[in-house]
């Protein structure tokens, strides 16, 4: 009998979350997750007689994601199917971990407090950031005269799986499902025994879940201080005793997690120069107020549209739902963003999504120009430049893409090209067949033959798939669904014997691929 059995309303919610919010905040979301709603009736049961403990994980896809300050780091996107049995096991140990933290009452830990929702959320909609800023700003402006702000160095990979194991047995998860999660992830890293994988938003929990402790630890010292993720600050009375909180703190993260305090960003200071360079930047002050400017009349726009609208504007509407005021507000503050250092990725990701909610143009030829610098939230820029891009001149705008790709310095990182090519494939009129296959052919070696598949599928590059089906079975499971979904462009009298072929020996999420292709008209 299996002993670790997740819930089949735990996986059905997981398949929620995931087709709302998507599997990660960094890769397009795969096309998998439709056809396994498609064929739930069949995957749900399957994932839920199955034994978590004995779970084998298939392949992930993994890339150096670019950060503002020309770093990286590595991100992951799990299997579809290991990606639902991730998120249905957080989901079940969430509420026990949200109820070991510290309240949320107290602002003391502001970030991702968990709130699970029926429509798939592990968090509110509010960022508990705000929360962790005017907590600083009410400890600032006490009688402390020092504070002690750390950042805990590469927090995500440095995560002691088995510390995950100990944080949610403590929290009252039971032993053996917390044993199993700790498998789960071991084998993520080819047993490397550290590091939670940066993506999947059920590893938010997690990372939480290993900072109870140290929150505890806090409080148990008396500390003022209030946390947000990995960046904490502790404010105290005297030099000494935020110097001597910094030794204490960095003791306890070693010896009981291995972690260490990353030294560039880990400082104590008076509290008057905390207040000058980290609450009262003067210029900091004026940007942020033109963006709640452009905030406050954007939502006024959105909010006269009814709470269902769905961001769709007639021509006319499109040219005149701003007023001249508002189009300068948005063009000159996204502007700003894109020249200010450092380069301030939230703001661009609000602007774009912003922009792209109301489907204007007027940020266009600001992105263009722009790539290089905006490479590091490609995913908003082509979720922007897909609704943006005209289909009068769509191939001119696709070629400047292409040519960024072949031309900027940044232009081959896996991670642009990624997203490059998720643009071709959602806008197949932004290039020829030919310039988009070319250019997934020439990034193959990073990102493997799916790219490539897919391009041809939505092409209808006949040729390309009738070449390749019949080694189907050859191809790694990310490319070999990629070529099963490509099939869509032969005739329905060639593709529906393959699907049936597909359907009796492939796996469970490729014949999900293939029933779902085969109720589709041609």
């Amino acid at each position: 009998m299996p002993s670790d059995l997740i819930a089949p309303t735990s996986f059905a919610w997981a398949l929620t979350h995931i087709r709302r919010f998507g599997d990660t905040d960094i890769f397009p979301v795969p096309f998998e997750y439709e056809c396994i709603a498609h064929d739930w009736n069949m995957v749900g049961p399957l994932l839920a007689s199955a034994d978590f403990a004995e779970r084998r994980l298939s392949a992930d896809r993994r890339v150096m994601m670019l950060k503002p300050g020309g770093g990286f780091r590595a991100a992951t996107q799990l299997d579809p199917l290991d990606q639902l049995i991730y998120t249905a096991a957080v989901y079940e140990a969430a509420p026990l971990i949200e109820e070991a933290r510290i309240p949320a009452d107290q602002n003391i830990t502001c970030s991702y407090r968990i709130a699970i929702t029926p429509e798939g959320a592990f968090f509110p909609p509010i960022s508990g950031w705000k929360a962790f800023h005017e907590r600083s700003r009410l400890l600032a402006n006490a009688d402390f005269t020092h504070v002690f702000v750390a950042d805990i160095s590469d927090f995500y990979n440095q995560i002691g799986q088995h510390r995950v194991q100990n944080a949610l047995e403590s929290a009252g998860v039971s032993n053996e499902r917390s044993r199993n999660i700790e498998r789960f992830l071991n084998h993520m890293t080819a047993k490397q025994s550290r590091g939670l994988p940066v993506g999947p938003f059920a590893s938010i929990p997690l990372s939480e879940a290993c900072l109870i402790d140290v929150d505890n630890l806090l409080l148990r010292m008396r500390c003022d201080f209030v946390r947000f993720v990995d960046d904490i600050r502790i404010f105290t009375r005297s030099r000494k005793a935020a110097i001597e909180t910094r030794h204490i703190l960095s003791k306890y993260l070693f010896e009981s997690h291995r972690l260490s305090l990353e030294g560039s960003k880990t400082y104590v200071r008076p509290v008057a120069r905390f207040i000058a360079e980290e609450l009262m930047d003067p210029e900091e002050q004026d940007r942020d107020a033109a963006a709640a400017r452009v905030k406050e009349k954007l939502d006024e726009i959105i909010d006269r549209n009814g709470p269902y609208w769905d961001g769709a504007f007639d021509e006319d509407e499109r040219q005149g739902i701003l007023t001249q005021a508002e189009r300068e507000s948005l063009v000159e503050l996204f502007r700003a963003c894109t020249q200010q250092r450092p380069f301030r990725l939230g703001l661009a990701r609000y602007l774009l999504r912003k922009a792209t909610q109301l489907r204007t143009v007027l940020l266009l030829e600001e992105v263009m120009q722009s790539l290089e610098v905006l490479a590091p939230v490609m995913r908003d820029v082509v979720g922007y430049l897909n609704l943006a891009i005209p289909t009068a001149n769509a191939q001119t705008y696709g070629r400047r893409v292409i040519d960024f790709c072949h031309t900027s310095d940044v232009g081959e990182l896996p991670f642009v090209r990624m997203w490059a090519l998720e643009l071709l494939l959602r806008r197949t009129d932004a290039a020829t067949p030919a310039q988009a296959i070319d250019l997934a052919t020439e990034s193959a070696a990073d990102l493997g033959d799916r790219p490539v598949a897919l391009l041809a599928g939505a092409h209808r590059q006949v040729d390309w798939v009738r070449d390749r089906k019949e080694r189907w079975r050859n191809y790694t499971p990310w490319d070999r669904r990629a070529l099963i979904w490509a099939t869509k462009a032969l005739p329905r009298g060639e593709r529906h014997p393959f699907l049936a072929l597909v359907i009796d020996q492939g796996d469970a999420l490729d014949a999900a691929i293939a029933k779902h292709l085969r109720s589709m008209p041609n």
